[in-house]
């Protein structure tokens, strides 16, 4: 009863209100009469017969489910006919009407039967298959009769099923749990299908297995056979390089005895060449000390002529200005992240560019540092400073004559290529050379 009141109310508040009703109606209508109250002590034993069925649990199935029902749906009408007549001033025993809303209430329990009491013995089920899975068992090895569960005997010992018992009366809707000898009906059927079902499942599972075996099995022995046809090939190209091998080093050979030999030849040629070379440079100093000492001693004068294309030479400072900056653009110094510290790979190329500026005369090398145009640009300068400085310093350190190296930072100033892309950026971090 209780589980009707929690899940299904609607239904009693339905009787209810019909209860409240009936006594307006029969104000209204004229049903009010000094009566017996014969009838309400009818209803009242049918009532009370009713109420001794469902507490005995001597009714099972749909049957007394819809017992139930019937019996709260009664017990509400009552209720609502004493909440109604309260107004006008009558109780059920004083006005003929009262059937009226008694029938009103026997078709709500029809609608109730047809709607919605097929639908509460598979809610159930759901609900106890759930705690007969979760405990360890079959969950199709049980039926329901209306709010009663029925358990086989095949379902194990009296312990386990006493204790699977206590486990099913705490879901709510079982008014009691029952022990029979074998299921029946739709519950067999379904246990005797997936009976069925997992012999079926086991016999797959046991052709699927010996497939896979057979399976297996043949791909050892192809894999057997295509490493023995894999080594086979494999000894074949072996004894083909090997020979390639012996042939390459013979011919490798000829040629470089040929080559040896023309090396010695091309040797004697060249040393037959330069002696006759230092013996015409000897005659031809020989011929120039005579003509010197023939003509009058004259101070040397500074000519600059011009080249075969008419271009007068470059100048000592240019020349220096030339060489440097094709090493500074040959090769790139490199720093590490965000920091003025030189990356070691650029070492060889600061002690190539300090072998360049020793042949430099004397002058003022500027060396000038500059940044992409990320980050803010103050701090941009600062480090194309300290970046330049650094240069400077590892210069000096190498020994670069009587060439005075200047440090600027130019930050992000003067930029080569595009800062929107990072090759653009890249070419932007650099350090320039400029001769004053």
């Amino acid at each position: 009863m209780l589980y009707l009141v929690t899940h299904y109310w609607i239904w009693l508040a339905a009787a209810f209100v019909v209860g409240a009703v009936t006594p307006l109606l029969a104000q209204k209508f004229g049903w009010a009469a000094d009566l017996e109250n014969y009838w309400v002590s009818r209803v009242g034993v049918v009532l009370a017969v009713a109420l001794v069925l469902v507490a005995a649990q001597l009714a099972s199935g749909k049957a007394e489910l819809l017992l139930e029902a019937g019996v709260g749906l009664v017990i509400a009408y009552f209720v609502g006919g004493l909440a109604g007549g309260i107004a006008p001033g009558l109780l059920p025993v004083r006005f003929e009407g009262w059937w009226v809303g008694l029938f009103a209430t026997g078709l709500i329990l029809a609608v109730f039967g047809i709607t919605t009491l097929p639908k509460l013995e598979p809610d159930l089920r759901e609900r106890v298959a759930d705690v007969v899975k979760e405990a360890g068992a079959d969950p199709l090895n049980f039926d329901v009769a209306g709010r009663d569960v029925l358990l086989p005997a095949d379902l194990g010992s009296d312990k386990v099923r006493a204790a699977l018992g206590e486990q099913i009366l705490k879901v709510p809707g079982v008014r009691r749990v029952a022990d029979v000898d074998d299921l029946s009906g739709a519950a067999l059927a379904a246990k005797t299908v997936a009976k069925l079902q997992a012999e079926a499942e086991a016999k797959a599972k046991a052709e699927a297995a010996a497939k896979e075996a057979a399976a297996k099995e043949a791909a050892a022995k192809a894999a057997k056979d295509a490493a023995q046809k894999h080594a086979a090939a494999k000894a074949k190209a072996d004894a083909e390089a090997k020979e390639a091998a012996a042939k390459a080093a013979a011919e490798a050979a000829a040629k470089e005895a040929a080559a040896k030999e023309a090396a010695a030849k091309a040797a004697a040629e060249a040393a037959a060449k330069q002696a006759a070379a230092d013996e015409a440079a000897k005659k031809a100093a020989d011929d120039a000390a005579k003509q010197a000492a023939a003509k009058p001693a004259a101070a040397p004068a500074e000519i600059k002529t011009a080249n075969a294309t008419g271009a007068l030479p470059a100048s000592p400072a240019q020349d220096c200005q030339g060489r440097v900056s094709a090493l500074a653009s040959a090769e790139k110094i490199n720093f590490e992240r965000r920091s003025a510290v030189i990356d070691k790979a650029s070492q060889p190329l600061l002690d190539k560019l300090a072998a360049a500026i020793k042949q430099c005369p004397a002058v003022t090398i500027e060396v000038a540092g500059y940044t992409d145009g990320a980050g803010k640009k103050s701090a941009n300068i600062a480090l194309s400073k300290r970046r330049a400085e650094a240069v400077v310093a590892s210069l000096t350190k190498a020994g670069i004559g009587s060439v005075k190296l200047v440090a600027e930072g130019y930050g992000s100033a003067k930029p080569i290529a595009s800062n929107d892309t990072a090759e653009g950026r890249a070419q932007n971090r650099r350090i320039e050379f400029v001769v004053k």
